[in-house]
């Protein structure tokens, strides 16, 4: 699946907070497409928080609670 289409015609429903994460060491997908895709998103101006994580492969997740964090952030959540 290839989110650029939605996001080049500017999509007005597209969401406006992105977490984008990807192994450095990913054998199934490009380093620079989650870059192109952060960027794209940037471009829109959309808040954008995107990294690699050092030496790890597809699905990494070394940041769990950052993100639960930025979930709640974005939402407004308070627990």
């Amino acid at each position: 699946m290839n989110p650029m289409h939605f996001l080049k015609e500017g999509n007005p429903g597209r969401s406006r907070h992105w977490w984008i994460r990807l192994g450095t060491d990913d054998t199934d997908t490009a380093l620079t497409v989650s870059a192109n895709l952060a960027a794209a998103a940037d471009n829109l101006g959309d808040e954008v928080d995107h990294a690699y994580y050092w030496d790890q492969g597809h699905g990494a997740d070394t940041d769990p609670d950052a993100f639960l964090a930025w979930v709640a952030r974005v939402t407004g959540h308070r627990g």
